[in-house]
C-alpha cells in the first residue's frame, strides 16, 4: 500500500474523499460507544473528559481493519489495536465537527509543500485562510503517545483543539 507521501495527485485526491466519507460512521460508532459516560455537547470543554474515558480504552494488539489515515500514515499506529483505532477515529471526526461549528469557512483540501521532506504531503487538510490542521496526525499521535514514556496530560486534547481555535480566530 502507498504511503501518504508517495501519493499521485489523483490518489491523494481520492483518499481525501475516503477520509471524508470515513468521518460520520466513525463518530457514530464514537457516540454508540461513549453512551452517557461522557456528555457529547460539541465543545472544547467535552474534550477533556471525553479523553480521559478514551484513554482509558485505547490497548495494544494487533491492528486489523484501518481507518484510511492510520493505513495511508508512516505505520506508527499498527501497535494500536482495531478497537483503538476505531476509537481515534471517532474522535478525529468529534473534534472535526467541533473546529467546523466553530470555524464554518474550514475546508478540506489535500497538503501539499515542495519540500521534499513535509511530513503531511498528501494528508487530509483543514484550512482557513492562513489557519491549517491535519487532525488526523495530531490525534492519531496522541493516541500512539498514551503508551509512551511520556503520555499526554488528561487536558492535552482539549488544549491542541482550544489552541487551534485562537490561531484561527488570530488569522481571521
Amino acid at each position: 500500500m502507498t504511503p501518504y507521501a508517495h501519493l499521485t495527485e489523483q490518489q491523494a485526491a481520492a483518499a481525501l474523499e475516503e477520509f471524508l466519507q470515513e468521518r460520520s460512521p466513525a463518530l457514530r460508532h464514537l457516540e454508540l460507544a461513549v453512551g452517557d459516560a461522557v456528555h457529547l455537547d460539541h465543545s472544547v470543554e467535552s474534550l477533556g473528559p471525553l479523553w480521559v474515558w478514551a484513554k482509558e480504552r485505547l490497548r495494544l494488539g494487533p491492528s486489523g481493519h484501518q481507518p484510511s489515515w492510520s493505513r495511508l500514515g508512516l505505520g506508527e499506529h499498527e501497535r494500536l489495536d482495531e478497537a483503538s483505532l476505531q476509537l481515534l477515529d471517532g474522535l478525529i471526526s468529534y473534534v472535526i465537527d467541533i473546529i467546523t461549528s466553530a470555524v464554518p469557512e474550514a475546508k478540506w483540501e489535500v497538503a501539499t509543500d515542495p519540500h521534499p521532506r513535509y511530513l503531511d504531503q498528501n494528508k487530509p487538510m483543514l484550512r482557513a485562510g492562513a489557519w491549517e490542521q491535519v487532525p488526523a496526525s495530531t490525534i492519531g499521535n496522541l493516541g500512539r503517545q498514551v503508551f509512551s514514556d511520556w503520555p499526554p496530560a488528561e487536558d492535552r486534547l482539549a488544549s491542541i483543539v482550544g489552541s487551534w481555535l485562537t490561531e484561527v480566530a488570530d488569522t481571521r
